[in-house]
């Protein structure tokens, strides 16, 4: 895990209206089996880093997803207005911002379970 990665798990994991409803329930990638909800899972899934003609400039852009996972449609809404509000424009160092690109309300009709992924991207120095 990078540092930048343990820094938003540890924000996902401390920010206090997101700690009410899912505790420390944040999993890289995927859900446990058998989780207890609502639980939230992140993944990195793309790193772009900024560039110049005279090459890498030292600033890192990558986006994550960050789901929010519940039985109900309204939970997995509150878990993921959490999730906006700890990270949208948060500032994880001097330089990095947060910023919530979009989210959208899915079913998963195997499980049961709704779930509101949202994708987010943080702008840091490397």
């Amino acid at each position: 895990m990078s540092d930048i990665d343990a820094l938003l798990v540890a924000r996902l994991k401390t920010y206090p209206g997101l700690l009410a409803l899912v505790n420390q329930r944040v999993y890289p990638l995927v859900l446990p089996q058998k989780p207890t909800l609502p639980a939230v899972v992140y993944q990195r899934i793309s790193g772009p880093r900024d560039h110049t003609h005279n090459g890498p400039v030292g600033i890192a852009q990558p986006r994550y997803q960050v789901t929010a996972w519940a039985e109900t449609p309204t939970a997995a809404r509150a878990v993921a207005t959490q999730i906006r509000l700890a990270l949208d424009c948060w500032r994880p160092d001097a330089y990095g911002v947060g910023l919530i690109l979009d989210d959208r309300d899915l079913y998963d009709p195997e499980t049961k379970w709704y779930q509101v992924p949202a994708d987010f991207r943080l702008v840091h120095e490397e």
